[in-house]
């Protein structure tokens, strides 16, 4: 499937639910009905559609539909779980890949703990550097199990989506849980990013798992520190007191 056509229908529906066509809270035609409209195949819009719900315009139902969301979308929503190349293609850049290198490797502690797997297992690790209209600006890291994704899957992926990819396996990632840290650019990663030693960076550290709660993947994404904004929706407080700062 061509990333191009996937954000120019993504663009399309994006631009008719702005205009109202469809309200919030409305349910939009099928897919099929949608695909045969623009005459594309079913898993193009599918995608398309992947890309608005990824950016909080829709909402999915399963048996019931697609249906506009009432609160507002926005860009690089930390509720969401979105993935690089959508976050960079996101503020209008290409998305792209430089110095991949993937192989199985001891699994240090941490990823050893979220995997469920002994220290020192062997894991498959793919780290890529993924640029923005040519220009590096994540430094990332993914482990999985070898079971999961052989090296040999990751080393195939070039610029794809590894969560395609664990999707092709019948592991369908439901949910993340990101940790989010500010920290200054050293030794490898700052060589990878091509910044100077001391750069601000917002480094990402999430465990994606399935519905059941097994996790299938750790990553570890050094953004620079002015290539995105993120957003967040907070709740409340409602009628709760609002607490003394």
């Amino acid at each position: 499937m061509r990333t191009s056509l996937r954000h120019s229908l993504a663009h399309d529906l994006r631009a008719r639910i702005r205009a109202g066509e469809w309200r919030p809270g409305e349910r939009m035609p099928s897919e099929p009905e949608l695909a045969r409209d623009r005459t594309v195949s079913r898993s193009s819009m599918r995608a398309a559609i992947t890309l608005l719900e990824e950016e909080g315009y829709v909402s999915r139902k399963h048996g019931s539909g697609t249906y506009v969301t009432h609160r507002p979308a926005l860009q690089n929503d930390l509720g969401r779980n979105f993935g690089v190349s959508t976050q960079i293609a996101s503020t209008g850049s290409q998305p792209g890949t430089m110095d991949e290198r993937a192989e199985a490797v001891p699994a240090p502690a941490a990823v050893a703990e979220a995997l469920g797997v002994e220290e020192g297992e062997p894991v498959s690790s793919l780290r890529r550097v993924r640029t923005a209209n040519g220009r590096r600006v994540v430094d990332v890291t993914d482990w999985c199990r070898t079971g999961d994704l052989a090296p040999e899957d990751l080393a195939a992926l070039g610029a794809g989506s590894i969560y395609d990819a664990l999707a092709a396996h019948g592991l369908i990632v439901d949910h993340g849980v990101a940790h989010l840290t500010p920290r200054n650019a050293q030794g490898e990663v700052a060589r990878r990013l091509e910044v100077p030693s001391g750069t601000l960076l917002l480094t990402i550290d999430q465990v994606d798992r399935t519905a059941d709660g097994i996790a299938v993947l750790v990553s570890r994404e050094h953004h620079l520190g002015d290539a995105f904004n993120f957003t967040l929706v907070r709740r409340g407080p409602g009628d709760a007191p609002e607490e003394e700062h």
